[in-house]
């Protein structure tokens, strides 16, 4: 009888324990934790990309003595004959995000004076790849810049207006910025230079670069710069805009376009001027590396 009791009094007393142990996670993963819908955090941590609580910061760059005035050559990414890119969790066509993104970055690039930009289409025209390297080639361009979105992770259907359904997920948020080292020695480290300081730009605006996990073999992820990656398609199958120009070339993947949260974040003008001062501090950065007198 006795051994009953006791039995039952240390059964209560685990159960106790239990509950106060389940009750105290309960606590703790609220107090850490962000609402992934509605972007609220907690004080527990500072909230990072893309949380609605995240604030980016746009970069004041101080320009180089030597920099003077360079032509770059915004690509607006897709937007040839048969390839409108992927469609967003609002159901946006990437030729259309990227044709209105490049039009902004142009105009904010313009704006510091140091850049000439030309883009490669304008609303409305179908222009081959081919003919992009070539017009960057024929214009002396010294930077070739592509703008894309990507889509990532395990996404879902989600209806987003009358009679459209799209694609949505939580997972894989981030900037990625793509090139290729296959060029010849002098073209090798600008290509490396721009696609670097692009990388390295970003993320002190605040802005999240992809860790690469849904890339597996095809790009090789950079050693010393997140969310920058060597394009490894199998040979005969690599990206043209990366290996085809003549001068520094890279693609810059904005943001996963299946998130639904970061897609939203991406139309906010505050992302998009962020974007266009680290775009221009990148560009200011590769184009004078090795000038002798480079100081602002």
């Amino acid at each position: 009888m006795i051994a009953m009791r006791r039995f039952w009094s240390a059964l209560a007393l685990l159960l106790l324990a239990a509950g106060i142990s389940l009750a105290a996670w309960g606590l703790w993963r609220s107090a850490r934790g962000s609402d992934r819908r509605t972007g609220t955090t907690s004080s527990a941590r500072s909230p990072s990309w893309p949380d609605r609580a995240a604030a980016l910061h746009a970069l004041g760059p101080s320009f180089p003595k030597t920099l003077g005035r360079r032509r770059v050559l915004l690509d607006p990414g897709h937007g040839a004959a048969g390839n409108t890119g992927n469609l967003s969790c609002t159901c946006e066509p990437e030729q259309d995000y990227t044709l209105a993104l490049a039009l902004q970055l142009a105009f904010e690039l313009e704006a510091t004076g140091h850049f000439e930009i030309r883009l490669t289409r304008a609303a409305g025209e179908l222009v081959d790849y081919a003919s992009r390297v070539q017009q960057a080639s024929s214009w002396k361009a010294e930077a070739f810049v592509s703008l894309h979105s990507d889509v990532r992770g395990r996404a879902e259907p989600a209806a987003f207006e009358a009679g459209q359904s799209c694609s949505r997920t939580d997972e894989e948020p981030g900037f990625a910025v793509l090139w290729s080292d296959e060029a010849g020695p002098a073209l090798l480290p600008a290509r490396m230079l721009l696609a670097r300081a692009l990388g390295t730009r970003l993320r002190e605006t605040g802005l999240l670069p992809y860790d690469g996990v849904g890339y597996h073999e095809q790009y090789e992820a950079d050693s010393s710069v997140p969310g920058v990656f060597m394009d490894r398609h199998a040979s005969g199958q690599r990206i043209f805009v990366l290996r085809a120009p003549t001068m520094a070339s890279v693609i810059i993947e904005t943001h996963n376009a299946w998130n639904d949260l970061e897609a939203e974040r991406w139309h906010e003008p505050a992302t998009r001027q962020a974007f266009g001062t680290a775009v221009a501090a990148a560009l200011a950065d590769a184009l004078t590396a090795g000038d002798p007198e480079s100081g602002p």
